[in-house]
């Protein structure tokens, strides 16, 4: 089945519906971003209103986790019960985007009886939100006919939260596409410092390092989008935040650029160093638990 093109809150998902992979110059065929989507190694943009931001997906953050033999956690996501406490807007955006990467993490990992609470946490947080529409009674039945199936159910989740976010950009809802994209970032990190702790990884360390130019993207989207200053008390925990991730050391070799010609695709190259000292790790991983609790609190 050819799959369309994943949006960054896939599961946080999701993020955006104009996502293209940053080493092509042109758009191509959906089916060609599946590869990047899947590389834990690559990244997507998010496109608002013209502006692009870099933010890499949290299914990309799970695959990863998944690839480096990490035993599944069911501790790490957010409680299903919550669901009910979240009672305002800016609530329910911001856990529909934790319960989004939850719902990837534990699909990813096989773990059914899970994914399907999860799912429902992110049905009943999409209906309070009024995007009811992408989650369908089809979808559910479509979803749980192929629990077997893990790139289908990544496919059809895609779509859903895909048809979310361009009903809300069109209803000029960006702030709340913006709140949905920025809890699954937030989920997404905090599942990777967590983990990193308990069986260190240099390379899930190196992921959490290269969130120094993740951040700021995730500020300017929420200081340009931030009706009535709701989101200042959660920008300032993110501006505190990247004083942590500035001390972070991000080298680059560069590469000369692959050019495909008949897909009329430019592969920009390099290779990047991040070095990040433990104690500032520890300063990344207290602080990102901090933002997620003020998220999810009830």
């Amino acid at each position: 089945m050819k799959r369309s093109k994943f949006p960054l809150l896939i599961f946080t998902l999701i993020g955006s519906l104009s996502f293209h992979s940053c080493d092509n110059t042109d758009p191509i065929e959906d089916n060609v971003i599946d590869k990047e989507v899947f590389d834990p190694n690559s990244s997507l943009n998010t496109i608002f209103d013209g502006k692009i931001f870099s933010i890499p997906s949290p299914v990309q953050t799970a695959y990863l986790i998944k690839n480096l033999d990490l035993s599944f956690d069911p501790s790490l996501g957010n409680e299903v019960e919550n669901v009910s406490e979240y009672v305002t807007e800016y609530q329910q955006s911001l856990n529909l985007g934790v319960y989004g990467a939850d719902l990837g993490y534990s699909a990813l990992y096989d773990q059914k009886s899970i994914t399907l609470q999860y799912l429902s946490s992110v049905q009943n947080l999409t209906n309070q939100l009024g995007l009811d529409a992408a989650f369908s009674s089809d979808f559910l039945e479509n979803f749980e006919s192929n629990s077997e199936n893990e790139q289908e159910m990544i496919h059809l989740m895609s779509e859903a939260f895909k048809q979310a976010d361009n009903f809300l950009k069109h209803a000029n809802r960006k702030q709340t596409s913006a709140l949905i994209l920025t809890g699954g970032w937030v989920e997404s990190i905090y599942f990777a410092c967590q983990l990193n702790a308990k069986n260190p990884s240099d390379k899930i360390k190196r992921r959490i390092g290269e969130q120094k130019q993740t951040i700021m993207s995730i500020i300017d989207i929420l200081k340009e989008y931030n009706e009535e200053n709701q989101n200042d008390a959660l920008l300032a925990q993110l501006e505190d935040l990247k004083l942590s991730f500035d001390k972070v050391m991000i080298t680059y070799e560069f590469i000369a650029p692959d050019t495909d010609q008949e897909n009329k695709t430019t592969n920009i190259r390099h290779k990047s160093e991040v070095i990040m000292e433990d104690s500032i790790l520890k300063e990344i991983e207290s602080k990102i638990s901090i933002i997620r609790s003020s998220i999810i609190k009830v």
